[in-house]
């Protein structure tokens, strides 16, 4: 590993400033290749996947919806009648994080003969990339050929009355929680709102969800999110349809929450989780150093190379094509791909349009799975 005490500036072939799923295969591919490639990560080496996302909210689900099944059963329905075993459950999904620690990653990009440099990664201008780590220590890296932006997307919460003070969930609490809230107050009705609910409640939680549109899923078929709905319900959540979140607010420190809605319902909660949407981890990155608009997506043609630039990548989730980890996998195998390519002063293989463009298709043409009874 290098750290940040060391030299003070160093030269790559390849700097990718992000190392989840995404980062890591633009770095296998660039380093398969031959090209010296640095990654940079301000959190654990393995991204909102592995800690928060993919990872915990599949093993908490497990559990719930294998007993759901089991409850349909003829036979085996009575068998399976009893509350789940809270404990065992969270110790798994424990387990499956590796206890949030990142040595088993870390070991792999070494293995694959990358660098790794811990702390904040920012553009400083072309091809230029700074490190600041936690203790302050700042370093300046330089690539020669490529920069790949793969810092993912962060969740959204509203600018509400009160929401300051009440410390809401994001889909990162909701994937790490130590307890079983008792009752929690779900907003949202996509795919983190679904997963979210149908894990809690399943483990014990009063849940009700609070939808501004119609219906759960609405990027999905309609009987999809009806199908949810329905078994949602039959484990006994409650589901608001067409209210939206007012205010919020919390009494002391650790007191439950109120929430208001539009309706003039007041719902009261021990917490509150906010699926509303995601944007882009790109505030403080520097895009400003090198004409880009901060905080904003990057519009990328089908290498993923950054519109109007020659040396700048955007893979996964910041190029808003599909928020979805497989696709920003397949998305770092063709940058890595055109970039190994493009150092070899070779043009990389042609390929037609792929995906769908969210802000266009709703990820119309994007294979995806919802995890949820």
């Amino acid at each position: 590993m290098t750290d940040l005490d060391g030299v003070q500036s160093g030269e790559y072939d390849v700097v990718v400033i992000g190392a989840g799923p995404v980062g890591e295969n633009v770095a296998d591919r660039a380093r398969a290749a031959g090209l010296s490639t640095a990654v940079i990560e301000s959190e654990l080496i393995g991204g909102e996947c592995s800690y928060w996302a993919c990872m915990p909210s599949k093993a908490l689900l497990r559990p719930v919806v294998a007993r759901a099944d089991a409850r349909r059963v003829a036979g085996l329905s009575d068998a399976v009648q009893g509350p789940l075993d809270v404990d065992a459950v969270l110790a798994h999904r424990d387990y499956e994080t590796s206890h949030w620690k990142d040595d088993g990653q870390v070991g792999w990009l070494e293995s694959i003969g990358a660098d790794i440099y811990r702390g904040k990664g920012r553009l400083t201008g072309v091809r230029q990339v700074s490190v600041t780590g936690a203790d302050g220590t700042e370093r300046h890296l330089t690539a020669r050929h490529a920069v790949a932006v793969c810092t993912g997307s962060r969740a959204v919460v509203p600018s509400l009355p009160g929401i300051a003070d009440v410390r809401p969930w994001t889909s990162r609490e909701a994937t790490s929680a130590k307890e079983v809230p008792g009752r929690l107050v779900v907003v949202g009705g996509g795919v983190v709102g679904v997963e979210m609910a149908t894990v809690w409640q399943g483990l014990g939680a009063e849940v009700t969800m609070v939808i501004r549109g119609g219906q759960l899923l609405p990027r999905m078929e309609p009987f999809a999110g009806e199908l949810v709905a329905e078994a949602l319900t039959e484990a006994g959540a409650r589901i608001l349809t067409g209210v939206s979140t007012t205010a919020v607010s919390r009494a002391g420190h650790d007191g439950p929450v109120t929430v208001e809605l539009d309706d003039g319902e007041r719902l009261e909660a021990d917490e509150i989780l906010f699926a509303t949407g995601r944007a882009p981890r790109t505030d403080d990155l520097g895009l400003d150093t090198v004409g880009l608009e901060p905080g904003s997506w990057l519009t990328v043609d089908d290498s993923c190379r950054v519109d109007g630039s020659d040396w700048l990548y955007a893979v996964g989730d910041v190029n808003h094509r599909a928020l979805l980890t497989h696709q920003g996998k397949y998305q770092a195998r063709i940058a890595g791909a055109a970039i190994a390519a493009r150092a070899q002063g070779t043009p990389p293989l042609e390929t037609d349009p792929w995906g769908a463009h969210a802000a266009t298709a709703d990820h119309a043409a994007v294979p995806q799975v919802v995890f949820t009874d």
